[in-house]
């Protein structure tokens, strides 16, 4: 009859290579002791994780290795199930002792998910055995407390309670997370339902029932945002504890703003997920929603809030290729001129199709497979056999071998992708004009899939692949290219609520924006300061922070047009790109 407070228990938390033992492996396990009435350490020296060694023939899914950042190379230190079983039954053991009980309080959030794989390790290696815990998940707590939340899964409720948690889903992390969780539950167990026994948490989970779908209540104080100016500009949604969650653009902040806290408003899980941390609000105004756009992509760079997934750093860069592709750079120089492309999957299967352009556009029948999957960025588990896929590529090499006589890889690929995407254009003027339906092949991933049937490769299907990648990767070549016109110009357009009086200008030089003005209307765009900068000069200042802007930039401008504004580019003295030239350039970037 201790008090929950007082009780000792431990904090618990699994990953797994699947949802269940019957479709997965246990991956890793951690666990953390704890004591509500005693905070804990920032650094718990009894805190255990351990790597579960997997069956010989298991692997683990691209999906959980994103998400864990678990990968093959870090297995060697993985541990026999056997003997992680033996240390958490050691330190359940300890738990029980001090409880005066049999058994340990084991406290998990969301345990629905971890104790079927408790219940495979004890039925594996302690058969004839008690099972040792008494499981209590803090999730079936939440959903009874706060059913009002938008969300209550393990990281909305730290971040609810002001807890910060890594972005890899580890298992010690978690446990510490899910400690931190029922600490802050104990209180509010007790005030608001008078438990504060163990027993009596047992019967109320058993007797009461979560409550069905109520209306959303959103920490934020409302009047953080209800008085927000009907202007452009950018803001910051924070947690209790300052830290930064997300950085949003918006052409009215009042209007985006108050969007989020809609009762009926159809977000995405991790736009709920946040909202149920976000306490605090920031604005920043900007002199247009182009500026917006542009501030919020150089604040999310510099620094990196959880929930903007699409800007942030991470791990990517840009390199420079050769015109064969085969040689690439962080730096453009006279070997590497292609560029900036991102590098990792688009970078690799340019090089891959340089190896294959240069054997003749043959796969050869030691490696050739590996290079055709590699063109194709194909994983295993969803490419075609050898055969077929030699067959593709032989269907590709016929279409187009015409094209590639005395052609660099370089070459033939930008002109074909040219001529493909000219194709497409076309395709498309035509269906729009004739409204033609699509029939009963829809187009997933690059792939076609017959409608209500599982899709099966064929070599034609293969040769349509290949061409969607040469069509893509002409199109990020093409937008290198664009991005470097465009850092060195100047920008002006129209304002939306006046486009009579006067036209606001914006002048890049190295990618950044250098001066902005307000324009009578009729006034001249000024001729950007460093037009005459070479190519390679520009590629040379063209960093991850600058390209993402640019795109930005180029998202804007098609914005920009769509919304039927005047709007003009300036490239130099006497080159400047106006609406219906920027049209038809931008149908190629």
């Amino acid at each position: 009859m201790t008090n929950l407070a007082d009780l000792k228990i431990l904090a618990l938390d699994c990953q797994a290579t699947g949802a269940n033992p019957q479709k997965g492996h246990l991956l890793e396990i951690g666990w953390v002791p704890a004591c509500a009435s005693a905070p804990a350490p920032p650094v718990h020296s009894e805190l255990r994780s351990y790597l579960v060694r997997l069956p010989t023939e298991a692997t683990i899914p691209r999906a959980v290795q994103r998400i864990t950042g678990i990968s093959d190379e870090t297995l060697p230190t993985a541990v026999p199930s056997h003997i992680v079983w033996h240390h958490l039954l050691a330190a359940a053991a300890k738990i029980a002792a001090a409880n005066h009980s049999i058994v340990c309080p084991l406290v998990i959030h969301f345990a629905r998910f971890e104790a079927p794989f408790l219940q495979d390790l004890h039925r594996k290696h302690s058969p004839d055995a008690q099972f040792p815990f008494r499981i209590i998940c803090t999730h079936e707590i939440a959903i009874r407390l706060r059913p009002d939340l938008p969300r209550r899964g393990i990281r909305a409720m730290a971040g609810y309670y002001g807890h910060r948690m890594p972005e890899f889903k580890r298992s010690d992390d978690h446990a510490v997370v899910t400690a931190f969780i029922w600490q802050k539950m104990i209180d509010l167990l007790n005030s608001a339902c008078g438990i504060s026994k163990l027993e009596q948490l047992f019967d109320w989970l058993a007797s009461t029932r979560p409550a069905g779908r109520s209306k959303r209540t959103f920490p934020m104080n409302p009047r953080l945002r209800q008085q927000l100016p009907d202007k452009p500009g950018i803001y910051r949604m924070l947690r209790s504890n300052g830290d930064l969650l997300y950085i949003g653009k918006a052409k009215s902040l009042k209007q985006r703003v108050n969007s989020y806290f809609r009762q009926k408003a159809p977000h995405a899980e991790h736009t709920l997920e946040m909202l149920t941390q976000a306490r605090g609000l920031e604005v920043t105004r900007t002199g247009s929603a182009l500026e917006a756009a542009i501030l919020e992509s150089d604040e999310i760079k510099r620094h990196a809030p959880p929930y903007n997934i699409a800007l942030r750093r991470l791990k990517r860069r840009l390199v420079f290729c050769g015109v064969d592709f085969s040689r690439q750079a962080a730096v453009a120089d006279k070997n590497c001129a292609v560029g900036p492309l991102p590098a990792g999957e688009s970078s690799e299967t340019l090089a891959a199709f340089g190896v294959w352009f240069k054997n003749g556009m043959r796969l050869d029948s030691e490696n050739g497979a590996g290079i055709g999957y590699a063109v194709l960025a194909l994983p295993p588990e969803y490419a075609p056999d050898s055969e077929c896929l030699r067959q593709g590529f032989d269907i590709f090499r016929r279409q187009h071998r015409d094209r590639s006589t005395n052609q660099s890889a370089l070459r033939f690929l930008t002109a074909l992708g040219a001529k493909l995407w000219q194709d497409k254009l076309a395709a498309a003027a035509l269906a729009e004009t004739a409204d033609e339906q699509t029939g009963n092949v829809d187009e997933i991933d690059g792939r076609q899939h017959e409608s209500g049937n599982e899709f099966v490769w064929t070599p034609e299907a293969v040769a349509g692949s290949l061409e969607r990648m040469v069509m893509h990767s002409a199109h990020l070549i093409r937008r290198a290219r664009w991005f470097c016109l465009l850092s060195e110009s100047s920008l002006a357009w129209t304002a939306a609520d006046q486009p009579q009086e006067y036209k606001l200008m914006i002048v890049f030089e190295k990618g950044r924006v250098i001066q902005r003005n307000e324009l009578i209307t009729g006034g001249e765009t000024v001729t950007p300061p460093a037009f005459a900068r070479s190519f390679h000069e520009r590629q040379k200042n063209i960093d991850l922070k600058t390209y993402d802007r640019l795109r930005v930039v180029t998202t804007e401008i098609r914005r920009i047009i769509s919304e039927g504004r005047h709007i003009e580019l300036r490239l130099g003295p006497k080159a400047t790109l106006r609406r219906r030239q920027l049209i038809k350039a931008l149908q190629w970037v």
